[in-house]
């Protein structure tokens, strides 16, 4: 860089970027309209500058409002919610992962051909038709099957209640190196819901790439309806994810007890922090000793007081508005339900 140093540069290409901010004042002519301050390059500065220059170049209301606006941008009020872009038949315009094919390896006692049309809520001769080769009166413990196979363009929809409601066109989790599914026949959903599953958990493995994996549990059935021992995961928008871990977890079998000392509390932060940027979240459940310690985290990076007042439900017991609330039985996971989408048929 020579001789002119790093944040010397910074301040002058932010000076460059806020133009008349920093300039001296000048009177308009009487007939000129006002003008408004250029938000963009202020949000330029806050966001990619680093480390602000020196702040005597720099008016206080200047400088505090590019603090503002990087605040702004980093907490993002979670009770934003944001429409998912669509094109002009209706169909969703961002696409993450997708599967073409689901194969199930055969565990014991799910052998049978009747057990797999229950798993699967599938007909069975469809099972039997995408798998010519395979002798259904003798299948073996450690056999892949084909179970399901996208043979439609059609977008997912979530129909009725959450609590009684049924999942057409269902999409599957697809497979990832940083999540473990532990009922591929009960994780199907909404093409949003796994969308933005698939994203946060990508998103997840870049931040954080030596991290244990996490798991995740129950979404839907392939078409929906009760699937105990839940009351809600009947329309294809919910799903329980574990908390990420100081420890790595006993097995990836089942969910496991989670404790303040197991708890990884910046990443579990940054996981529901990154579900709620999204737009997406009708609510989550998290216990609320949890929430206290994520309540916490989130003040010591500096989140503002009111983006923590409308995301956790912590110290109140019930009666608010916020997004992350508790429900008893959510100290191993916290479970998301996704909002409604227009694609959607009488989801509510």
């Amino acid at each position: 860089m020579g001789s002119m140093s790093f944040h010397r540069m910074c301040g002058i290409a932010t000076l460059a970027a806020l133009g008349t901010l920093v300039a001296p004042h000048v009177e308009a002519p009487a007939q000129s309209p006002s003008i408004t301050p250029p938000t963009a390059a202020l949000r330029t500065a806050a966001l990619w500058f680093g480390p602000l220059p020196t702040p005597s170049l720099f008016s206080p209301n200047v400088m505090e409002r590019i603090q503002q606006l990087a605040t702004d941008d980093h907490w993002p009020m979670p009770d934003e919610i944001k429409p998912w872009p669509i094109d002009e038949q209706g169909l969703p315009i961002i696409k993450t992962r997708q599967v073409d094919e689901l194969w199930q390896t055969m565990r014991g006692g799910e052998t049978s051909r009747h057990r797999l049309r229950d798993m699967f809520r599938g007909d069975l001769k469809r099972i039997i038709s995408l798998n010519p080769n395979l002798d259904f009166a003798s299948i073996e413990a450690g056999e892949r099957v084909l179970v399901w196979q996208r043979d439609s363009d059609d977008i997912s929809q979530s129909v009725a209640l959450a609590n009684r409601g049924r999942l057409t066109d269902a999409e599957p989790m697809p497979p990832g190196d940083n999540y473990v599914t532990l009922y591929p026949h009960r994780s199907f959903g909404t093409y949003y819901t796994v969308s933005e599953i698939t994203r946060v958990m990508d998103a997840y493995k870049v931040r954080y790439p030596e991290a244990d994996p996490v798991i995740i549990g129950d979404l839907s059935f392939r078409t929906g309806r009760r699937i105990q021992p839940h009351k809600s995961h009947q329309s294809g928008r919910d799903v329980d994810i574990t908390f990420p871990r100081t420890n790595q977890p006993p097995n990836y079998r089942r969910f496991h007890p989670i404790t303040r000392r197991t708890l990884d509390i910046e990443k579990s932060l940054w996981m529901l922090k990154s579900f709620i940027d999204g737009g997406q979240i009708e609510y989550i459940f998290v216990d609320r000793h949890f929430q206290y310690l994520l309540a916490k985290e989130a003040e010591k990076q500096g989140a503002p007081k009111e983006w923590i007042e409308k995301t956790f439900q912590y110290p109140h017991h019930k009666g608010t508005a916020a997004l992350i609330r508790h429900a008893r039985g959510h100290r191993d996971h916290f479970h998301i339900r996704f909002n409604c989408q227009e694609t959607d048929r009488s989801c509510r």
